[in-house]
Formats: structure tokens, sequence, C-alpha cells
């Protein structure tokens, strides 16, 4: 499965300025399109853009969020319309209901102000799960999966811009680890794109860590190759490297608009399989995860971590561990 394959058709410019002006209606804390009778009700068909509905618990209570266009797509031209970036004005307030239909999904809130949705956003934790319930369809019942896009340096260049913060808090986060090795690290990126982003984590330690990357495009495989050490061309389904073999796996497909959701399933235990006891897997995304905390711990691993915070917003982030042996 290739990875970071999200919407590359240009956006309706009248969606763009709709988004735009909806963006500053959150801000601005007016709900009022969404009141329905005692309360606030949020529909969003299948083929439009459920994906963009969230829920987080804190302590016992459910909250709602939504997406807003993204500033890289405003100012750079990014493709899709939502990054995987989510702010204070994303959150709205306690969830009341949740219904699902045929055609779409209702999401019924609680407003909060402005003090409380800044509270429930500064409250969300790195163990706080961000759930996306929701999957983009195509049409009734097929879920929208990636189409093939060719590689240039243009289109890269926008890949790694929509990365950037992603590569920043990953060299961060896993610098005081890996930057002071005495043996050598295998690096995995089973849907690596252009490579960059697993040629940027082994600049910690380029005498250490050992890249492989792997993607089922061959123009991909031929891009990323002057990138990563070796690079195999194959669906991740099948993935080029041997059991127990990796130290750390970046996964960045898994997500909303690339794979489906029951393809997302299918494809993790075969790569926690992959890892060495101990070993850590980072699943993270331009767009929304389709597997959830539970997912991870069915296929053996341990979730230490499922948010990253910088800057101003919070994203998806999940480090996770696979079991170690226990000694004899």
């Amino acid at each position: 499965m290739d990875s970071d394959q999200i919407q590359r058709r240009p956006l309706d410019p009248t969606l763009v300025r709709d988004e735009i002006d909806a963006r500053a209606a959150m801000r601005a804390g007016d709900f009022s399109h969404w009141a329905r009778a005692g309360e606030h009700v949020i529909r969003e068909e299948h083929h439009n853009f459920p994906e963009r509905l969230f829920l987080f618990r804190l302590g016992d209570v459910w909250h709602v969020g939504s997406k807003t266009i993204s500033d890289l797509v405003v100012e750079h031209g990014l493709p899709g319309l939502f990054c995987s970036r989510v702010h204070w004005h994303n959150v709205l307030g306690p969830l009341t209901s949740v219904r699902t239909s045929d055609a779409d999904v209702r999401v019924g809130f609680r407003p909060l102000d402005e003090a409380g949705r800044r509270a429930a956003f500064d409250a969300i934790t790195p163990e706080t799960e961000l759930t996306h319930p929701f999957a983009r369809h195509r049409e009734l019942g097929q879920e929208v999966v990636a189409e093939a896009w060719e590689v240039n340096d243009h289109e890269a260049a926008q890949l790694d811009l929509g990365e950037e913060h992603i590569r920043r808090y990953t060299l961060a986060r896993f610098g005081p680890r890996f930057a002071d090795l005495d043996t050598d690290v295998v690096a995995y990126d089973p849907a690596c794109s252009t490579g960059r982003f697993l040629a940027d984590f082994a600049s910690l330690n380029p005498a250490r860590i050992r890249t492989v990357g792997q993607d089922l495009s061959q123009e991909m495989v031929d891009y990323a190759a002057a990138h990563l050490e070796r690079v195999h061309v194959g669906d991740a389904l099948e993935p080029a490297v041997p059991p127990l073999s990796v130290d750390i796996m970046f996964v960045r497909f898994l997500n909303n608009e690339v794979v489906s959701t029951a393809q997302a399933r299918q494809i993790l235990p075969r790569l926690a399989f992959c890892l060495k006891p101990g070993g850590t897997m980072v699943l993270l995304g331009h767009s929304p995860l389709l597997v959830d905390a539970i997912d991870l711990v069915g296929a053996g691993m341990t979730v230490t971590q499922t948010v990253a915070r910088q800057d101003d917003h919070v994203f998806q982030y999940y480090v996770c561990e696979t079991r170690r042996l226990r000694s004899a």
C-alpha cells in the first residue's frame, strides 16, 4: 500500500472560502448553524468529510471536535483539506449523542465557551487518544482508498512541508535515544513514499541507523533510493524485512483516504511481527489513523503515547513497543 496519497485534485475555490468562513465561526464560538431543538448537532455525509470529526475523553466525559481547513492548504496550496494538527478552536464540547445511517453521521454536543474549550484542549495529554471514528466513503459502503500519484520534486516538497511539524517532533522525541548508539539499529518504513521521512530520522545517527524502505510503486522506490540504504518494491502485506528484525518502524499509511479500515486492520499485525522484542512502532500521518489503541494492543503491543503536543497544536502520534521476551 502506498503512503501519503491523499486527495490531490485542486480544491473548489468555493469550498475553500466556505471552509475558511467555517473556521472563523468556530474560532468565534458561533455554533448557531448546528443548533437543533435543545442541542447542537453536526451532520456529515459519508462522501463529504466525516473524517473531520473526532472524539476524546477527559476523565469520564467524552468531548467532540471538528477539524477545520489547514493553514498549509490556504497558504501553501497543499492537497487535501485538513492536516494532522488540532488546535484549541477545533474543540467543541461534551458529547451528547452519536448516530450513523446509510447516508451520514450525526454527532451531538453541548457547546463550551472559549475558556472551557481552551481548558479542554490544554487537558489533552500524551495518553489522550484522539479518535476519528468515521472514514470517508467514495460511494455507499466503500471507503476512499489511494490511487497512485506521480512523484516529482514539487510533489515531494509539498509532502515535506505537510510533514514538517511531524518530522521536527520525531527528531526531538527520539533524539536522546538514537543519537548515541554503540550498535547498529534497523529503521523500517513499509510505505516509504519519497523516503525523506525515514532519511530525516536517520540523520540522528547516520553511522548507526540502517534504513529500509518499501513501497508499492516502482516510481516511488526509484525516488526513495536516493535517500535510503535499501528500498524494496512490494505491498506492505508482505513486509520486505524478516520477522523480529526491526528496531523502529514508522507507519504513515494506515490512514483515512490511503487504505480502508479493513486493510489497515489486516496489515497491522503483519507489521508488528517484524519488530524485535521491545521494538518500537510509531504511527502517524497527514490524515486520521484508521486503527486505535485497542487494535495495537490486539497486535501484541503496549501503547505508551497517542498524542504529540507542539507549539499551539496537538496531533495523533502513537508510540508502541512490542513485548520483550522473558529471560529463561
